[in-house]
């Protein structure tokens, strides 16, 4: 079965990839499709269900695949950005990362330092260039839960284009695997690797 992976591509180019593989297909044969942003399956599950094209769908580590079926009749010709919701522009991203160690910011009194944090992610919206990614560790990891208080801003980041890595080690450590709420799961080689070839690092 063919496969098409658009990890690590964010809407609409999921959408385009998905049209492309479904016109190339001959009726009754399928294909897998992998997608780790959550916006996007949830744009290209819209997107196949309109069209009423028969799909199924899984996830394991924030990793999306869909079992697609090719069946009669002709693929929606809406543009595959009709079907991106986000309502949130994309600004210009810098050459730097942030990285999130803590769920609190800087030393000294817990609230306050809950408080900072909490300003602190909020301010990243209105910056005039993004960071290009955000990474999170140890407690950071704990930012991203669907419980979090700041899980709607960090939401807002990925619309934006952020792209959010999570290091899994910490996730299993925290027991948060059924808990996550944004971002990717990841390792230590790749957080490692993406700091590295950024200009600069934020660490709050």
């Amino acid at each position: 079965m063919k496969t098409v992976d658009t990890r690590g591509q964010l809407c609409p180019a999921p959408l385009i990839a998905t049209k492309r593989a479904l016109k190339e297909m001959r009726e009754g044969e399928s294909f897998q499709l992998l997608i780790d942003n959550k916006i996007s399956f949830n744009n290209v599950s819209r997107f196949l269900k309109d069209n009423k094209t028969p799909f199924s769908a899984n996830e394991s580590e924030g990793v999306w695949t869909l079992t697609i079926s090719r069946i009669a009749g002709d693929i929606s010709l809406a543009e595959a950005e009709d079907y991106c919701t986000d309502t949130i522009a994309h600004f210009h991203k810098g050459d730097f990362i942030i990285a999130i160690t803590s769920d609190k910011m800087g030393e000294g009194d817990e609230d306050l330092g809950q408080l900072l944090m909490s300003n602190f992610i909020k301010a990243i919206k209105d910056l005039d260039k993004l960071p290009r990614k955000m990474v999170f560790y140890n407690r950071g990891v704990t930012l991203v839960t669907r419980t979090s208080p700041l899980i709607t801003h960090l939401l807002d980041l990925e619309k934006m284009g952020v792209e959010l890595l999570l290091c899994a080690t910490c996730v299993n450590h925290y027991k948060l695997e059924d808990a996550v709420g944004a971002g990717i799961l990841s390792n230590m080689y790749t957080i490692v690797e993406e700091m590295a070839s950024a200009g600069s690092i934020v660490r709050p």
